[in-house]
């Protein structure tokens, strides 16, 4: 299991702008944008010999960054030319149609659930990334996103783009990511500096390898870019989260999951 990048280092704003902030703009500093691309080298030379294409984005934990994360993976890709429809299956708490600034329904579950024969699936401002939001609330995730209809949609979906990017609820507070990352090609795990925990990224990655998830990577954020000098550092294996500081810090990220 790689880590995929060990750089990014989104500044946080005041907080009424602090949502748009998070996504990369014109505005956005350099350094991030290239730790952006430079996860997006390692990510695309992992799915490279796959032939497969549809990756779920997830935390251990709440507040991690899963969310922008995969959003702004999702705008570094598709400057390549590819087509990139990001998924939002966190259907518990959506938030990527407010970042994206696309209607909420219909979306996912409405498609799931048949309530709508439109196909949800929104341009954004972003030049190749689209987007299929979470939709109507429902009463049953789990059990939609492990359903035939989710296999069938993925199926379809697939015919139209290069890479398909799904984010979940954080594997911590339920069971929705393991459920349906173990029947795609792979997952990334994201974690964030100063918050993200030793332990429970241990009983995070634990829990996604007894379901049988194939763990792609993980992608650490909101890097304090000037301890390293500008440079970046990677870590080959899950067994070196030593090299980083995790700590009870109960600052509140932007981005709640």
């Amino acid at each position: 299991m790689a880590m995929i990048s060990s750089m990014i280092n989104m500044k946080r704003k005041e907080k009424s702008n602090a949502r748009l902030d998070l996504v990369l703009s014109p505005e956005t500093p350099f350094s991030v944008v290239e730790a952006y691309k430079s996860a997006r080298t390692n990510f695309m030379f992992l799915l490279s010999d796959s032939g497969k294409k549809e990756v779920v984005f997830t935390s251990a934990i709440s507040e991690e960054g899963k969310t922008t994360t995969c959003i702004n993976l999702a705008i570094t890709v598709a400057q390549t030319g590819s087509r990139i429809l990001i998924i939002d299956a966190d259907l518990r708490k959506p938030r990527i149609h407010r970042l994206m600034k696309i209607p909420s329904t219909p979306g996912l579950s409405d498609r799931l659930g048949n309530l709508t024969k439109q196909e949800c699936v929104y341009a954004t401002s972003f030049e190749n990334v689209f987007v299929l939001p979470a939709g109507t609330i429902p009463p049953n995730p789990a059990e939609l996103l492990a359903s035939e209809a989710m296999r069938r949609l993925l199926a379809e979906l697939n015919e139209s783009f290069d890479y398909i990017f799904i984010d979940t609820p954080p594997v911590d507070v339920v069971t929705d990511a393991a459920v349906l990352a173990s029947r795609l090609h792979g997952l990334i795990l994201v974690a964030r500096q100063g918050f993200s925990r030793k332990e429970i990224m241990q009983s995070a990655v634990g829990a996604l390898e007894q379901a049988g998830v194939n763990i792609l990577g993980i992608l650490l954020n909101d890097v304090n870019t000037d301890k390293f000098s500008g440079r970046y550092r990677y870590s080959g294996r899950y067994h070196n989260y030593g090299r980083y500081s995790y700590s009870d810090n109960d600052q509140k990220a932007e981005e709640e999951s």
